[in-house]
Formats: C-alpha cells, structure tokens, sequence
C-alpha cells in the first residue's frame, strides 16, 4: 500500500469540520462531553457516501441532508463553506481511494476532538467568565474582549501549539465561532442557594 497522504487529509478534516461547525444546528456537538457518535455522525456519513456514489454524487447527497439539518439563520451566510469543501474535494478526487477513506473511518473521533477541544476550550471560557451577562455576547463585545477574557486559556494552549499561524486560526476561529453563535453562550447565573 501506498503511504497515507496525511497532510492532505487533515487539510480536508479541517474544512470538513470548518464547514459542519459554521453551518450550526447540532452538526457538531456544542460542548466537549457528547459522546463519540455526536461527533461523528455527519462526517462519518460523508464518507459512507463517498465509498458508495463517488465524491461528487456523494457529497451532493451528503449537503442535502447537512442543510436540512444546519440552523436556519446560519445557512445563507455559512454555505460557502461548504461550497468551499465541495470545491476542494473535486480538485483532490484521487485522495477519497479506498485506503484514505478507510483511515478516515477510523481517525474520525480524534480528529474532530482534536479540531474543536481548542476552540471550545476559548468559547467555554469567555462564557463562563461572562456568565449571566447577556451583553458580553454582543459581537461588539466579543471583538473588544476575547482575547484579553481568555487569556489564561490562551497559553494553555500556546503550550501545546506553540506561537504561530495554527495558534492564531485556532484563535480566531473560536472568536468567529462566538460572534455567529453568541446567544448560545449567554449562559445564566448559576444559582447560589
């Protein structure tokens, strides 16, 4: 067997993961302690579709089913993500052979947890420090405070991925992430009785 193209699949992972995260609804889980299945059932069903019609029949039926399912606010102004995701498994036909598409089987759980673990960890944590204030979910709030909010969070992480571009997307994803998906995070105050 031919060596895995590694670089590309996580190149694919992350617009897949990308696109599923952005378009909303339940597409990914909203926090970390959903059980395996949650993470991965629409991936997981890209690939089956891909081993059964091909990459672009597959993936024609795979986004029927994602749209259906996505938000409904968050559709019009997240498909070109997916177009995005289209676009880019097309040029890479040839990678979605039966050895890559059996490795992504197997590798799927890791390497979602491995996409959003780092952005939720931000996200959790700018709506636990702003719990109860509905404001702070503001996009203009967002925009002015996440950084500094997080900061603590922030070299947790730099820890593990060191200073760089993957810190920074990691970062700015995570803010994004809040922006479109800030009422979600408008947690109440936890009850002190």
């Amino acid at each position: 067997m031919d060596k895995l193209r590694t670089a590309e699949l996580d190149e694919f992972s992350e617009l897949l993961f990308r696109a599923l995260d952005r378009l909303g609804g339940d597409l990914l889980p909203f926090f970390l302690s959903e059980r395996p299945s949650a993470y991965e059932k629409y991936p997981r069903m890209l690939v089956a579709l891909i081993q059964r019609h091909g990459v672009e029949a597959g993936f024609q039926e795979w986004s029927t089913k994602v749209l259906r399912d996505a938000s409904d606010h968050r559709k019009a102004d997240e498909y070109g993500e997916l177009e995005k995701l289209r676009q880019w498994m097309l040029t890479h036909e040839d990678l979605f052979d039966k050895a890559h598409l059996a490795h992504l089987k197997r590798s799927l759980y890791g390497r979602i947890y491995a996409y959003l673990y780092p952005r939720r960890l931000l996200t959790t944590a700018y709506a636990e420090a702003h719990r109860g204030d509905k404001e702070a979910t503001e996009e203009k709030a967002i925009q002015a405070n996440f950084r500094a909010d997080v900061a603590p969070q922030i070299e947790q992480l730099r820890e593990v991925y060191g200073d760089g571009e993957r810190l920074e997307k990691i970062i700015a994803d995570a803010e994004e992430f809040l922006v479109i998906s800030g009422k979600r995070y408008a947690w109440k105050e936890k009850d002190r009785s």
